[in-house]
């Protein structure tokens, strides 16, 4: 009976394990996203790198406007985030457009305070002209975070970014955590 009762015991505890639930407020899918987005594009800025994306001029297939395959790992305080997907530069008219459309896997990424787990689509779209400029991120994926704030995160959101001399603002739409981007995230500058 005895024997039993330890094995039932050892199988609970490695269900309960690999179970996670997801986060529990809206302030935790802000204190989570916040250093996520953060890891994210620096990441993505690094992957761009790799691609020779900062140097366009450089790159005679970057000044034609073709999109260049990036497959890149970035290392974060502890783990890593994988890039894979495409990056796009074109400043062949007056202004210029940014895109890149990446699958962005973490594998036990850390800053220090909180640990990341999961996959992203993370896309952008960029257009900067004379008059200022725009930036659109989506987001889609399942995260997992622990640390600062434990549990898994469902995303289906867009923010964007406008820009012109006089004003500038910041938008979400879309779920984050099963919250209201907008209500949850949304900043005012």
């Amino acid at each position: 009976m005895r024997n039993r009762l330890v094995i039932a015991s050892f199988a609970t505890s490695a269900l309960l394990a690999g179970c996670v639930g997801d986060v529990g407020s809206e302030e935790d899918a802000r204190a989570g996203w916040a250093p996520t987005s953060t890891v994210l594009a620096m990441g993505a800025s690094s992957a761009e790198s790799s691609a020779g994306a900062t140097a366009p001029d450089e790159n005679p297939v970057l000044r034609a406007g073709n999109a260049v395959s990036v497959n890149y790992d970035h290392s974060c305080s502890s783990g890593s985030i994988n890039y894979n997907g495409n990056y796009f530069f074109d400043a062949s008219n007056i202004g210029s457009a940014v895109d890149f459309d990446y699958q962005a896997d973490f594998d036990k990424c850390s800053d220090g305070n909180l640990t990341i787990d999961g996959s992203l689509d993370y896309k952008l779209t960029a257009e900067a002209t004379d008059a200022g400029s725009n930036l659109t991120y989506s987001y889609s994926g399942e995260l997992v975070w622990s640390g600062s704030v434990e549990g898994s995160c469902a995303i289906e959101m867009t923010s964007s970014f406008s820009a012109t001399e006089a004003s500038a603002g910041v938008s979400y739409s879309g779920k984050i955590c099963g919250y209201d981007a907008a209500a949850t995230l949304n900043v005012s500058l």
